[in-house]
């Protein structure tokens, strides 16, 4: 599993972090291998899957495939990756908010993938997703938001 350090970039020391794919993106993997071998029968079931995992309200950051969802004592961050070589690196911030917003988050497991919930003070929330056999980082980084 790749670990990232956000310190330098984000101009505090990291508490902890977790690579996170968007919500929906496991639906979308399986819709893709699935329509490649199926057909139209793999569209169908695909599209059906997509409307039964819909995310509605959430205001999280677009972060493309993947992202690195850092935390340290005066923010929690979205970090854009980059494949730079044989390694990957952090390059960019796509959202920071500070701590003394976050009201608190959420991990929930489930066969196919872990959601992670970040509510925000203003009623506001990013959402995520990992595969469940990666699911011990973004339950670290729940622990940490939670107060």
């Amino acid at each position: 599993m790749v670990e990232y350090d956000s310190t330098q970039l984000l101009g505090a020391q990291q508490v902890v972090g977790a690579v996170v794919l968007p919500r929906g993106r496991g639906v979308q993997h399986g819709v893709q291998h699935a329509a490649r071998r199926n057909g139209l029968v793999g569209v169908a079931i695909g599209v059906a899957a997509e409307r039964h995992i819909k995310v509605g309200g959430a205001q999280t950051p677009a972060i493309g495939q993947s992202a690195w969802l850092a935390v340290n004592d005066r923010e929690v961050a979205l970090v854009r990756t980059a494949a730079a070589g044989l390694k990957s690196r952090l390059t960019e911030v796509i959202a920071r908010v500070p701590r003394s917003e976050v009201a608190g988050a959420q991990v929930d497991r489930g066969v196919l993938r872990t959601n992670l919930t970040i509510s925000f003070n203003n009623g506001g929330r990013w959402e995520f997703e990992v595969p469940p056999m990666v699911s011990g980082p973004v339950k670290r980084v729940a622990a940490a938001l939670s107060y």
